[in-house]
C-alpha cells in the first residue's frame, strides 16, 4: 500500500491536518490482502479512509456479504425486527398527513421498507434506492419502487416524509454531499433517521490497533462521533432532532473475532466470513447484553439520530421517540 504523501483532506470538514490514526485489513470477508491505513481528523473527530475504494464494490462486497442474504427467521432477527417496529411506528405516528412517502437507502430487497408499511396504514408511497440491481425483484414484488443508483445521484420527482439511512452514511465517500441531497427531499415535516457507528466508545479505544470492528475494513470510509457528526449535519442543511447511542454488537463480536482469527485462534475464510462462523451468533448476544447494561451509563458502540430541513418551520410534534438500545 502506498501511503498519502501529506495529510489528505477530512471528507467531514474539509481540513487537511489528519493523523494516521489505525490500520485494518479485511479479516471478516478476507476479499483483499491490502493492509489500509485510517486517518483522524483533530477538528472534528472523523476518522476516515483516504482514497477508498470507490471502483471496486463487486470486490470489497463479496455475494457472501452479511446484508445481501436479507431477512431471516432466527431469533436475533425477530428481536431486531420487534424494535425496529417500535421505533418506526413512534416515528410516523408523529408526522402529519393522511398520505405518507418513505424513501430506504441501501435497504436492499425492500423488507425494512415493508416493515415500516406494517407500522402506520397512512405509508403508501415506498421508495427503495440501493446499488444491488438483485434486489430489484423482491423489492418490487414487495410493492416498492425501486431506484439502482447511488443516493448521490437519485433525482426524486416527489419529497419524502420518512427518509431512513441504517449503516449507509459511514460507507460513502462524501457524506456531506449524500446528507445535502438527503435534505433537499423532505416534505416541509420530513425527517430523515441514520444509524452509523459511535467511535468515541469504548471497543473502538480496545480494538484501535486490533482492526477494530467499527472499521469494517474496507468497507467503512469515514467514522464519526456524535459531535462530529451533528456538526456536519448542520452545515448540509440538516438540524438535529435528537440522537440517541444504541448497542453495536457487531462491531464487538467483529473486533474480538478478528483480534482471535489474527492469533491464529480460529478461522475466517472468504468461503466461510466472520458472520457465518459457529463463534459469531453467541458474540453477537453477549457483546448485545453488554452494551444494553452499560448504555445508561456511557456511550455505546452505535448511534441513531434524527435530523430535519433546516428550513423546517417547526418540529414535527414528536413524542421522545427513543429507539432501541
Amino acid at each position: 500500500m502506498v501511503e498519502p504523501a501529506r495529510a489528505p483532506s477530512c471528507p467531514a470538514c474539509g481540513t487537511d491536518t489528519a493523523r494516521e490514526f489505525a490500520r485494518g485489513w479485511d479479516v471478516e470477508y478476507r476479499t483483499t490482502p491490502e493492509v489500509f491505513a485510517y486517518w483522524r481528523c483533530p477538528v472534528c473527530e472523523t476518522i476516515f479512509l483516504p482514497d477508498p475504494p470507490v471502483d471496486r464494490l463487486a470486490q470489497i462486497y463479496p455475494p457472501t456479504y452479511y446484508s445481501f442474504a436479507g431477512w431471516d427467521d432466527s431469533l436475533a432477527q425477530r428481536i431486531k425486527k420487534y424494535l425496529d417496529g417500535r421505533l418506526f411506528r413512534r416515528l410516523l405516528a408523529g408526522l402529519p398527513g393522511d398520505r405518507l412517502a418513505v424513501l430506504d437507502v441501501g435497504g436492499g430487497n425492500g423488507w425494512l421498507l415493508s416493515l415500516v408499511r406494517e407500522q402506520d396504514r397512512r405509508v403508501a408511497d415506498t421508495h427503495e434506492v440501493d446499488l444491488d440491481e438483485s434486489a430489484r425483484a423482491a423489492a418490487e414484488a414487495a410493492g416498492h419502487t425501486f431506484h439502482c443508483m447511488r443516493v448521490e445521484d437519485f433525482d426524486a420527482d416527489r419529497r419524502f416524509d420518512l427518509v431512513i439511512m441504517l449503516n449507509i452514511i459511514e460507507h460513502v465517500a462524501d457524506p456531506g454531499l449524500v446528507l445535502r441531497r438527503v435534505a433537499g427531499m423532505l416534505s416541509p415535516s420530513g425527517v430523515v433517521l441514520i444509524k452509523t457507528p459511535n467511535s468515541d466508545t469504548l471497543d473502538r479505544r480496545l480494538f484501535q490497533a486490533h482492526n477494530w470492528g467499527g472499521l469494517h475494513c474496507p468497507r467503512h470510509w469515514v467514522l464519526f462521533t456524535g459531535p462530529g457528526f451533528l456538526r456536519l449535519a448542520r452545515q448540509s442543511g440538516l438540524e438535529p432532532v435528537w440522537l440517541r447511542y444504541t448497542q453495536g454488537a457487531p462491531q464487538w463480536a467483529a473486533s474480538v473475532m478478528g483480534a482471535m482469527a489474527d492469533r491464529g485462534w480460529l478461522s475466517i475464510t472468504a468461503a466461510r466470513p466472520m458472520h457465518r462462523h459457529p463463534l459469531h451468533a453467541p458474540l453477537l448476544a453477549l457483546a448485545a447484553a453488554f452494551d444494553f447494561a452499560r448504555g445508561p451509563f456511557m456511550k455505546t458502540a452505535q448511534m441513531f439520530v434524527l435530523l430535519r430541513a433546516a428550513q423546517a418551520p417547526h418540529a414535527p410534534p414528536l413524542t421522545s421517540p427513543s429507539p432501541p438500545r
